[in-house]
């Protein structure tokens, strides 16, 4: 007599095997396979009794201390993440990027733009929320040294913690209801770019130079800034007349302005805000800077820890505003006295200076002269296929002998300058001829977004070399009288490795806003910089915009 057996589900399944069709109260359903493994260790589903607080603090301090080590293997915790629900949009716009740097091919460009995107939505970057360090003071542990709840470790700030109470600033533009926004990039994106450009070709040049002055290559120059009256043009890419002319020869289908093309390609440098104006008329584009706008002032300061106020009181001669007049009109006059002015030391070029007209001559005014280079890049995808010609007007402001020849080397010329800050201190009239080093170094993080402006405008007109004045004040309460401390000589492409300045990135953030013009219909669109986000807004705006101002 055979024993008995258990009743099985289903008496045709393997008897060794588990059953196939189980009930469905005995059944998980849809419950994902998580690995599981006798060393696992196993900690308690919930303990209400237990402080929070306590038990956290507790582990965190367990878990990171020194020296300390898990005995255990978790085998089955990196499946947690099969419970977790995903939601299906993330997941469908989800892409890899392959980060790793993989050599071009031979007679390839290297490019990443970006392209227009609807709606205005694409690459907005929203500010994180500052974090707010409590007040009031803290205990005095051993070392002397004070803790304060601001800071993360001994010695080091938290990250954006005096940020709450930081003023907003205006854009430099007024925003106007008519104004539609068509897209929004992060400074983030824009660092991410890369497009390379072969060395432009040069199309015209205009005007003449002088020779710079080498005595103030001295160790010691102080020598009194003099105020001579010049003649200064700083005309827009659309009232150019050259421009105007090759646009009608269809030289190029983008035009603009060295000092325009280096504010986009230093853009991610800038804090102030900015304004650039996009004019596009039968498929070809203009960018125009704004008559009395950021672009027609030098800027002070503007990457400090503690940048000048925007003082209301016009009084003030430390104030943001006042301070952007000054270290212009200090850079026009350290470019007349850096010069030698004479018949025999003119460098000409192939034509006349084109904005000095008839009128201009019979003034009893002279020029400030400069030397214009109008040179065009393709930025066209395939170098071979058909040409998108950037049509750039450069300037050079004076001229070295080489030795060669009788060659020329082709120098611009600009001015930093010194008005003592909140302490109202003056420094580089004493300390340039021993410590040059750290004044320049403070003065490469201060003004890092305007020395990178300059030394891209002068790579962009094929400048050997760029000289650079240190101009102080002679008494910090007075900013009408000033001597110039010293002259820094830097070469372009040298000096750009000491800025850490991406040309390639920077061709990568013109090559961008280009496909992004290119793409709009014909009209008025304004680029600005947010005054308070690292972000640039495109908008679009009435053809009639600004032109009330300028009348």
């Amino acid at each position: 007599m055979s024993p008995p057996r258990l009743p099985r589900l289903n008496e045709t399944e393997d008897p060794w095997g588990p059953p196939t069709e189980i009930p469905s109260f005995l059944r998980f359903e849809e419950v994902p396979y998580a690995p599981f493994s006798k060393g696992d260790k196993l900690g308690k589903v919930a303990d209400w009794a237990a402080d929070a607080t306590k038990d956290g603090k507790d582990q965190k301090r367990q878990q990171y201390g020194r020296g300390h080590r898990d005995p255990y293997h978790a085998y089955g915790a990196s499946a947690a993440s099969s419970f977790l629900t995903e939601d299906a949009e993330d997941v469908a716009s989800f892409s890899v990027v392959d980060s790793s740097t993989r050599p071009a091919p031979r007679g390839a460009r290297t490019q990443t733009v970006l392209r227009a995107r609807g709606g205005g939505r694409g690459g907005q970057n929203q500010a994180a929320t500052p974090s707010r360090g409590r007040g009031g003071g803290g205990f005095t542990p051993r070392g002397g040294s004070q803790y304060n709840p601001r800071f993360t470790r001994w010695g080091s700030r938290r990250p954006g913690w005096r940020d709450y109470d930081k003023p907003q600033k205006d854009a430099s533009v007024n925003i106007t209801e008519d104004w539609k926004i068509v897209q929004t990039i992060g400074f983030n994106e824009l660092q991410k770019l890369s497009f390379d450009v072969s060395k432009g070709s040069l199309v015209e040049s205009y005007g003449y130079v002088h020779t710079y002055n080498k005595n103030l290559d001295k160790p010691q120059a102080n020598v009194k800034l003099q105020q001579l009256d010049r003649i200064v043009y700083n005309v827009s890419t659309s009232e150019d007349p050259v421009i105007q002319e090759l646009s009608t020869q269809n030289a190029g289908t983008v035009y603009a302005t060295d000092s325009i093309i280096a504010l986009l390609m230093t853009a991610t440098k800038s804090v102030n805000p900015w304004d650039i104006i996009i004019n596009k008329k039968d498929g070809k584009i203009f960018l125009d800077k704004r008559e009395g706008g950021p672009l027609d002032f030098v800027t002070v300061d503007e990457n400090a820890a503690e940048p000048p106020a925007d003082a209301t009181d016009k009084d003030n001669i430390n104030s943001s505003a006042n301070l952007a007049i000054e270290a212009t009109y200090i850079n026009q006059n350290f470019i007349v006295n850096a010069i030698t002015e004479s018949e025999k030391t003119q460098h000409k070029f192939n034509k006349e200076n084109p904005f000095y007209t008839a009128e201009d001559q019979a003034s009893e005014e002279p020029l400030l002269p400069f030397g214009y280079r109008y040179k065009s890049y393709n930025l066209a995808d395939d170098p071979e296929g058909e040409p998108l010609n950037l049509v750039v007007r450069t300037q050079v402001s004076a001229a070295t002998p080489s030795g060669l020849g009788g060659a020329q080397n082709l120098v611009t010329l600009q001015a930093l300058n010194e008005y003592g800050g909140s302490n109202g201190t003056l420094e580089w009239k004493n300390k340039f001829v021993n410590q040059r080093g750290a004044i320049v170094a403070a003065e490469m993080k201060n003004n890092l977004s305007k020395l990178s402006r300059w030394t891209v405008q002068s790579i962009l007109a094929d400048a050997q070399q760029m000289k650079i004045g240190f101009v102080s004040r002679v008494n910090p309460k007075d900013n009408s009288s000033h001597i110039i401390v010293g002259v820094l000589g830097r070469n372009p492409d040298q000096f750009a490795g000491q800025l850490n300045l991406n040309i390639l990135n920077g061709w990568g953030i013109v090559k961008s806003i280009v496909n992004i013009a290119t793409a709009l219909d014909d009209g008025k669109y304004v680029l600005i910089k947010d005054p308070n986000n690292p972000q640039v807004k495109l908008y679009s705006v009435p053809a009639n915009t600004f032109e009330e101002d300028n009348e």
